[in-house]
């Protein structure tokens, strides 16, 4: 039960993320024209909500390097980060039909750096607080 409710916070994480990223992709699109009359299909959007789902749950799934302690933590990290990179490029390559440039795949990997700070920011950030936490009650003891 405690992946399971891991694995849907996990794919909520990456709709929050993903949505983020849609709001921003739709307002930079859209830069020279009205913003407020900005409409999006809804296949447009349920295929983005769909998909930062998953990529939320790849995400959990990728995580999973970090229960090996007896790796060091940089080497969990640059495996996880290689990993989580070559599933977005093969899944933005899918996307584009495989069609792809040079300028492409350094904007791909560009978004994938800015995503993947934001979720292991996020992580690691919760993960402070909560060592944070622990110790307080440690010194209550």
């Amino acid at each position: 039960m405690k992946h399971i409710v891991r694995l849907i916070n996990s794919g909520l994480v990456g709709i929050g993320i993903g949505m983020t990223w849609l709001g921003i992709d739709i307002l930079q699109n859209q830069f020279f024209k009205n913003r407020l009359e900005t409409t999006i299909s809804v296949k447009y959007f349920l295929f983005w909500l769909g998909s930062s789902f998953l990529i939320g749950i790849f995400f959990y799934f990728a995580s999973l390097v970090f229960e090996h302690d007896n790796w060091s933590l940089k080497k969990q990290i640059f495996i996880n980060f290689f990993i989580c990179l070559s599933a977005w490029l093969s899944f933005c390559f899918f996307l584009n039909k495989f069609n792809y440039s040079g300028s492409a795949l350094l904007e791909m990997i560009i978004d994938f750096v800015i995503m993947y700070a934001l979720a292991y920011g996020i992580y690691f950030y919760h993960l402070w607080h909560e060592v944070k936490r622990i110790n307080k009650k440690l010194k209550e003891i």
